[in-house]
């Protein structure tokens, strides 16, 4: 199995770490760590990481931070639609999976 992040989540994962990294390096690295660790459970146990938040879409949160890791699985391939603040615009991303 394999990942893909969607262009607009590197987009997120990029302004975060950024956000992070400007306030503490330590913060941002560990960040980092965190959504690499989602990706590995998302790519180790794809049907039952996280919980789900849509048909297909499942939610693994970036604890301690205030972020959650959103994907799907689509032949082999774990697609990260996003990486969503948790207490801003819930839902945004739905518009990026249209078809699936």
């Amino acid at each position: 199995m394999t990942f893909e992040f969607l262009v607009p989540a590197q987009d997120e994962f990029e302004e975060a770490f950024d956000w992070y990294q400007a306030r503490s390096v330590r913060a941002a690295e560990g960040f980092r760590a965190r959504v690499a660790e989602a990706v590995a459970a998302a790519m180790s146990r794809p049907t039952s990481a996280g919980f789900l938040v849509g048909r297909r879409v499942r939610k693994i949160l970036l604890s301690p931070y205030r972020y959650g890791l959103l994907y799907f699985v689509h032949e082999q391939v774990v697609y990260v639609v996003a990486v969503a603040h948790n207490r801003r615009r819930p839902n945004y991303w739905r518009r990026r999976i249209t078809w699936i």
